[in-house]
């Protein structure tokens, strides 16, 4: 199967984030512009997941802090209102996990060993902590179905 981690958002927004493996992460601030943005490319938010990138290579996912609007969107409705909800909905869920969550304090709860030899080596735990997005697009999902 064609594999495509973009699904199709805009340039200037995969530039913002960085990829590894299949998977597109972005600063925890640029993920309202991505929901914005895969909406006006009328891709279908599907949510993501808190992680850190650590400089040298590796990653950890905190999974539970997660957003899934794939689950929450009913799939009977037509593609451009599951693209509107799913946009909405993923962004109202997006801010309640900020409001509920102190992401670097998680971070460090499920992975302290690697956040605090992180921080003893200069590095600013902050700024690797990123979300994982992933959208797709109505024929993409026609395809896996």
């Amino acid at each position: 199967m064609d594999h495509d981690p973009g699904q199709g958002l805009p340039q200037e927004i995969l530039r913002r984030g960085s990829l590894a493996g299949s998977e597109y992460a972005w600063r925890v601030q640029d993920i309202p512009d991505v929901i914005e943005a895969a909406r006006l490319a009328n891709l279908l938010n599907i949510g993501g997941q808190l992680q850190f990138r650590l400089p040298g290579g590796g990653t950890c996912e905190c999974y539970w802090v997660e957003v899934d609007t794939y689950q929450s969107v009913d799939k009977a409705l037509p593609w451009k209102r599951r693209v509107a909800l799913s946009a909405e909905i993923g962004l109202r869920d997006f801010r309640e996990l900020q409001s509920k969550w102190d992401f670097v304090a998680e971070g460090r709860t499920g992975f302290s060993s690697h956040l605090d030899a992180l921080a003893r080596s200069g590095h600013n735990v902050s700024e690797c902590a990123c979300f994982v997005w992933y959208v797709t697009s109505e024929e993409r999902e026609r395809r896996i179905a």
